[in-house]
């Protein structure tokens, strides 16, 4: 029986060194692991700060501290306006200038192909769009109207007793009248491609 208790006593020695030796092992291998987790969490930490904080090149650059400054800019728009009115002055002198020495203002006047004319741009700037552009949506009006007068003058003028007479006394100037609006519609468009 004593060898029994005796050899148990030096195995269970044996077992307890063993088991010590472990022991130290598991400890040593938890603290690496504890090691690399403060590792791994620290290179976690500044992956977000480096995310979160864009550094100072990523930053959009202000262009307006390096432009140069012209003094004279608004001269620039000024004069840009003032050749616009200087073009609208030019067109509108040329075009009564033609009139008047083509036979005289009172020829290439009419009443109703203006108000015609101008009616029918007025209505189509009221049907503009959000964002449209009213002036040149008003040209495009005048130019329209100017048509549609055109096309109502012919039909008028073909149904008249004038057309089937074949009167061409009475029937070259009524088409002369009736080709006065195209010539407003077109006289306003360009007035207003100036003012865009």
């Amino acid at each position: 029986m004593k060898k029994w208790t005796h050899s148990k006593l030096l195995m269970t020695a044996e077992l307890e060194d063993k088991l010590i030796e472990v022991r130290e092992r598991v400890d040593t291998l938890l603290a690496k692991q504890r090691a690399a987790r403060r590792k791994y969490n620290k290179i976690k930490q500044a992956q977000k700060k480096s995310v979160s904080k864009q550094p100072e090149s990523a930053k959009p650059l202000d262009l307006k501290n390096y432009q140069i400054k012209r003094t004279g800019q608004n001269s620039t728009k000024q004069r840009r306006v003032g050749m616009k009115f200087l073009g609208i002055v030019i067109i509108v002198g040329i075009f009564f200038g033609a009139l008047e020495m083509g036979g005289g203002l009172d020829k290439a006047i009419d009443l109703m192909s203006l108000i015609f004319v101008i009616g029918v741009a007025v209505g189509h700037v009221l049907g503009a769009k959000d964002g449209e552009n009213k002036i040149s949506r008003f040209g495009d009006g005048c130019v329209r109207g100017g048509w549609l007068a055109f096309l109502m003058g012919l039909s008028l003028i073909a149904g008249s007793d004038i057309a089937a007479a074949m009167d061409f006394g009475s029937l070259m100037p009524a088409m002369a009248v009736a080709s006065l609006a195209p010539l407003y519609g077109y006289f306003f468009k360009i007035i207003t491609m100036q003012l865009e």
